[in-house]
């Protein structure tokens, strides 16, 4: 719901109204305090703990005597006994635990958390992987506190592990979308891609528009109206996916969802280390490798410590160029760093100093017009330079959890085109480049607080963000005479907001959880020549969940949400119909994460739909410049679907995507295929399937995978005269691990089958309408690996 300056009384009305509901609440949250001795609990009515696993057995007990349960760490999977008519809790939590290498620790007369017995620390040599959702108990900070994953109302995919670490080595976000129900991206080349969530997609052109995913690097927003930075994941936890419209905690952008990626944090007590090689080799193409590594050193042991990580790699090229007699043109380098300096000031306050540095330096791009070839008279070099700053605090204020994070994110990214088919019409020699600079700088401010031992969970915040993107594009001649000045476009955007959720228990079973947003936006939009617009948008996005728990079952959901994106100045529409409307996403999920066969089998899923009011789309001019236009209004409605089940030690995982994205009414300003209203990128089906095994090779640990993934038909653009058909592709994947002391050896093979396709993307917009481009699936590729940990 988005509301002009004339619209103030329906603001307050709404946030008196949230002001009323807001502080509720009975979940279970994480703890984070410091332990004290557990007491035995005065005496309560009878406690009947059903047998099942001590997952859900925990839950049983929360619900029916009122406490809160954090943790610390993931539970062993093991089933318990049956408890009737139990009074004590401290004395049903010894009895659940005996055995299992926990304790439970009463943290107030409400609140207990659970942690390993404290033993001496093993050395471990590499970083254990378990898999994804192993336990259901992970730990989410999407929610921007933390949560059990098995009280977390909303759609989220983890990647973590072993299939992180396989997926880290192909290229970052772009290959774990590919293994995530209901994600997607566009295949532009490094640091060039968008990302796609639940079928909110606009076009497959990196225009000036703000990105519709939120990206974040720990609780940085990394991202605004820029392409995916395309960070190496390295020394990386996990990356969470929440895929729906996440206005409420999130902000304007975040209409298909969140990818937060989740950095390993400095460990305060071990130094410890690993460094990697990998060296890989593509089909029909070249080969490539890279290098990296990881340090942790305590500066001060169980005070201050800092950890390090680096990265240097090459990624070969398959695309040649027949004109210029080149091989493998697209090859590109990238190499970074990161850095974390973490200090516990004390009195449980902590101050964490985080950096990032990488720079992606691509040869040429990587589009073909025949097969995995194509005929340009220039080289089209591509570039992407990021880097980051962030100081965040955390610590108690009484029973409140505070944190505040400051942060400044600068990228600098340029592409270059062979525009030579223009040269006449400028009165300029051919060859002829185009050559265009962008950067985006973002600064940002949050602080937040929570109560981690509230009975009825709730957060409340502010943020404060300032963006600033300019774009400068210019034809230069090969032979350097006559350069012409193309376009100029800079956009300076401030928003600030107010943000608050609360929960409250309806009774043993039922949740309801209730947010809302406030913000003001403002933007200053200014072009080539005196062309310059300001606007200001005054808007709320609210959010509201009711959820259903059985303890030996799992969760089920009906959340609304909504999410807005600000104004926009196009520059090939008419200067009357120059300034685009925000757009606004509404959507409502029926979702699920259940827990069958003894926890063997977990089953996750939704079914969706939402409305997109003034869908604006990046699309490219007559002149070859990219451009804004309003679509229309769309409509999008499906079912995600996907789990895993082991046996043995055998883990299978599936997933899937039924969706149908499209235009319900066509803007008429724009040159839109009255008869095609399918959303670009998305595709209406989308598949994969996954098998893990573990076994002894050699009397050592050792492990094999083996993936599949289908993507159904979809399109490049909204424009018939831009439009190709993309996707109808299949791919597979396969490989293996071995450990051997400290090492570990790794084989993955990808594409096994050489599969070809026309993926997500474009090539040079001066010649797409009258040239047949295809920006192909990369081919098979192997790549070899060793880990060595210390």
């Amino acid at each position: 719901m988005v509301a002009g300056r004339g619209a103030w009384n329906d603001v307050a009305r709404s946030w008196r109204y949230v002001r009323a509901a807001s502080i509720m609440g009975a979940a279970m949250g994480a703890i984070w305090s410091s332990p004290v001795l557990a007491d035995p609990t005065t005496p309560q009515r009878a406690i009947t703990i059903p047998a099942g696993t001590l997952r859900s057995a925990l839950d049983a007990l929360a619900r029916q005597t009122g406490i809160s349960i954090g943790m610390a760490g993931a539970l062993p999977h093991l089933q318990v006994k049956r408890i009737d008519r139990g009074s004590d809790t401290a004395d049903i939590l010894r009895q659940l635990l005996r055995g299992t290498a926990l304790r439970a620790v009463r943290l107030d007369q409400t609140t207990w958390r659970i942690e390993p017995i404290p033993v001496e620390a093993p050395r471990v040599a590499i970083r254990p992987t378990p898999p994804a959702g192993a336990g259901d108990d992970i730990i989410v900070i999407a929610s921007k506190r933390d949560e059990r994953l098995s009280d977390f109302t909303s759609s989220i995919s983890i990647e973590d592990g072993a299939t992180l670490d396989r997926l880290a080595r192909r290229r970052g976000l772009t290959d774990v979308m590919a293994a995530t129900d209901s994600a997607f991206s566009t295949n532009l080349g490094p640091g060039r891609d968008r990302i796609f969530l639940r079928g909110v997609a606009d076009s497959a052109f990196n225009g000036t528009s703000q990105s519709l995913v939120s990206l974040f690097l720990d609780d940085v927003r990394i991202g605004y109206a820029s392409p995916d930075p395309d960070l190496r994941l390295v020394d990386v936890q996990r990356v969470e996916v929440l895929r729906g419209p996440q206005g409420t905690l999130y902000g304007t952008g975040a209409l298909g969802g969140v990818v937060r990626t989740v950095t390993v944090a400095p460990d305060l007590t071990r130094t410890s280390g690993d460094i990697g090689v990998d060296g890989v080799g593509v089909g029909n193409g070249g080969i490539g490798g890279a290098v990296e590594g990881t340090v942790n050193v305590p500066i001060v042991t169980g005070a201050l410590a800092l950890r390090v990580s680096g990265w240097d790699e090459t990624m070969p090229g398959w695309i040649d160029d027949t004109e210029r007699n080149r091989s493998n043109v697209n090859r590109t380098h990238r190499v970074g760093g990161r850095a974390a300096l973490r200090w516990m000031i004390g009195k449980g306050w902590s101050a964490t100093l985080s950096g990032v540095a990488q720079r992606i330096d691509a040869r040429d791009s990587q589009y073909a017009t025949s097969g995995l070839t194509r005929a340009t008279r220039i080289a089209e070099p591509q570039d992407n330079d990021f880097t980051s700053g962030a100081l965040t605090l955390r610590g108690p204020l009484g029973k409140l959890d505070v944190q505040a994070t400051t942060a400044y994110v600068d990228q600098e990214f340029g592409s270059t085109y062979d525009a030579s088919i223009v040269a006449p019409s400028l009165g300029v020699s051919a060859p002829l480049a185009y050559v265009e600079d962008r950067s985006a700088q973002l600064l940002s401010q949050e602080i937040r607080l929570s109560d981690p031992t509230a009975r009825h969970p709730w957060l409340i915040g502010a943020t404060i963000l300032h963006s600033t993107s300019r774009l400068q594009g210019r034809f230069v001649p090969v032979d350097g005479i006559g350069t012409v000045a193309a376009r100029r476009d800079e956009e300076d955007v401030t928003d600030v907001a107010l943000f608050a959720e609360g929960t409250q228990r309806l009774n043993s079973a039922l949740d309801f959880k209730l947010g809302l947003r406030g913000f003001l936006t403002s933007s200053r939009l200014e072009q080539q020549g005196p062309d310059r617009e300001d606007a200001d948008q005054l808007g709320v996005t609210p959010s509201a969940t009711l959820s259903w728990h059985r303890d030996d079952l799992g969760l089920i959901w009906l959340r609304y949400a909504s999410a807005v994106r600000p104004v926009a100045i196009s520059r090939t529409a008419a200067p009357n119909e120059a300034r685009i409307p925000g757009d606004e996403l509404q959507s409502l999920e029926l979702g699920w994460r259940l827990r069958l066969a003894g926890d063997r089998l977990n089953l996750h899923g939704a079914v969706f739909g939402s409305t997109w009011e003034h869908l604006r789309s990046d699309t490219v001019g007559s002149d070859g410049l990219l451009g804004t236009v309003d679509a229309g209004n769309a409509v999008n409605y499906g079912v995600e679907f996907g789990g895993d089940y082991t046996v043995a030690s055998t883990a299978i995982e599936f997933g899937g995507t039924l969706q149908r994205a499209r235009l319900t009414s066509a803007s008429s300003a724009t040159n839109l295929d009255r008869d095609d209203r399918r959303l670009p990128v998305v595709p209406d089906i989308s598949g994969h399937v996954g098998a893990t095994r573990t076994l002894m090779l050699f009397r050592l640990p050792a492990s094999v995978y083996a993936t599949a993934r289908y993507t159904g038909r979809t399109r490049l653009s909204f424009d018939p005269l831009l439009d190709r058909p993309a996707g109808r592709y299949a791919t597979a994947d396969l490989g293996g691990a071995i450990t051997h002391g400290a090492a570990r050896w790794s084989i993955d093979v990808t594409n096994l089958f050489d599969s070809r396709g026309n993926s997500f993307g474009f090539g040079n917009p001066f010649t797409l309408a009258t040239t047949t481009q295809t920006v192909p699936v990369r081919p098979r590729a192997v790549t070899l690996g060793v880990r060595l940990g210390f």
